[in-house]
């Protein structure tokens, strides 16, 4: 479970704007706490939870469930931005 809650996290991050450092910031943990979380290497304690869910502004449940419609959107949109990310223009190897 603690991957799924960890993709989850970094999606709703994502979803919500926030970069890395700055989550981790409002969040009062290190940045490489946060990439464990999300990487399912390390598993949120409680109190964590709890200030995922204000600081991303969702409900527990919504941490926890997504619709698999709304998993299909935000794949995709992580798809488009990975691709996005990752064009170069044609004249550079």
């Amino acid at each position: 479970m603690s991957l799924k809650l960890g993709r989850r996290i970094k999606g709703l991050r994502r979803l919500k704007g926030f970069t890395q450092q700055k989550l981790a910031h409002e969040l009062d943990i290190s940045v490489s706490l946060l990439s464990n979380i999300e990487r399912g290497i390390k598993k949120p304690q409680p109190e964590l939870l709890e200030k995922f869910v204000e600081v991303l502004e969702v409900s527990a449940e919504e941490l926890f469930f997504l619709p698999k419609k709304k998993i299909n959107e935000e794949i995709e949109e992580e798809i488009k931005e990975n691709i996005k990310e990752n064009q170069k223009p044609a004249y550079i190897k």
